[in-house]
């Protein structure tokens, strides 16, 4: 996998409400390449989640209960037929993916009161996107590590350097140029 494809990876998973993240995994579960989705290749994803829940010890619903839950989220054109077109024009494509390729953010979904989704979906005022609440999240992350790592290098220089070695280069043996490594862990 390429770098680029490992970014559009990256943000179509984070960010599954974009046309691109929703035409994306509609091709990772459109296992026969006839543009529909089938409940064979539904249940065929939802096998894996399910999977994934008994080893968490977590039972699973019943892929029949399943199923029409994510039928009425849709709502497709043609009963039992799940198509691009559908997903688009649900504005819950995110919900139903997570459902099938994310088990945590499924798992939240299940968690989170009914009635906040009546709400995302008829909310229509400018709400960040997923992907930009992850990288806001990612930012905040490394900078924190950046600040952690700044705040030890500070104090380990502070504390004195009895902890220091020296150690010249070997290929040159020129004693000007010196690596200094400290010992952290004092």
């Amino acid at each position: 996998m390429s770098y680029a494809d490992f970014v559009w990876l990256l943000i179509s998973e984070e960010d599954k409400r974009s046309a691109t993240s929703i035409e994306y995994w509609f091709r990772c579960m459109d296992l026969d390449g006839d543009g529909v989705l089938s409940m064979y290749e539904l249940e065929y994803f939802y096998e894996e989640q399910c999977e994934r829940m008994e080893v968490m010890g977590i039972e699973p619903l019943p892929f029949h209960d399943l199923l029409c839950q994510m039928l009425d989220l849709v709502k497709p054109e043609r009963d039992g037929r799940v198509t691009l077109r559908d997903l688009k024009r649900c504005r819950m494509a995110h919900v139903f993916y997570n459902t099938f390729f994310n088990l945590e953010k499924y798992l939240d979904n299940e968690q989170r009161d009914p009635f906040a989704v009546q709400k995302d979906i008829e909310n229509d005022s400018p709400e960040p996107s997923d992907w930009d609440r992850y990288a806001a999240e990612e930012y905040e992350i490394l900078v924190a590590e950046e600040s952690g790592t700044e705040q030890l290098q500070e104090g380990s220089f502070e504390e004195g350097n009895d902890a220091d070695e020296v150690l010249s280069t070997p290929e040159t043996g020129d004693k000007s140029d010196k690596l200094v490594i400290s010992d952290l862990s004092a």
